[in-house]
């Protein structure tokens, strides 16, 4: 209990998740990726190691480069897409970056161009262009 009398619990160490091998794909460093999940311009993105894609989720590499930390978790329906701006003669992409330990919430939108390592992005969240969410 705290000082008004509540109780807190923090789930700092979630219930282990269990899933069917038939659904997802592991690779040779340990990531697994659902195959139900759209990876566009796959030779951009690069995924470092015990990274989770689950179903559902679209990572953009056709637009420019992504790169996933280690240990990073994309929930069901996340989309991650570079970032870009608008010239007078087009349009420029920026490559996206997760840094280790990064988790993205259920039905998020990530269109950041850097998140440090150790961030939590809630569920149905958007991240807005060219965002930097630094290492808490």
């Amino acid at each position: 209990m705290d000082v008004w009398g509540e109780n807190h619990t923090f789930d700092v160490e979630r219930e282990t998740e269990e899933y069917t091998k038939a659904e997802y794909i592991v690779t040779a460093s340990g990531n697994k990726v659902s195959r139900r999940s759209v990876l566009c311009g796959s030779q951009n993105i690069m995924i470092n190691g015990r990274t989770i894609i689950k179903e559902g989720c679209l990572l953009r590499g056709d637009l420019n480069s992504i790169k996933l930390g280690r240990y990073c978790t994309l929930q069901e329906e996340t989309v991650i897409r570079p970032p870009y701006k608008k010239f007078i003669k087009g349009i420029a992409f920026f490559p996206v970056q997760l840094g280790d330990f990064c988790m993205v919430g259920r039905g998020s939108v990530v269109n950041a161009a850097t998140i440090g390592s150790c961030v939590r992005i809630g569920a149905d969240c958007y991240i807005g262009r060219r965002t930097v969410i630094p290492r808490p």
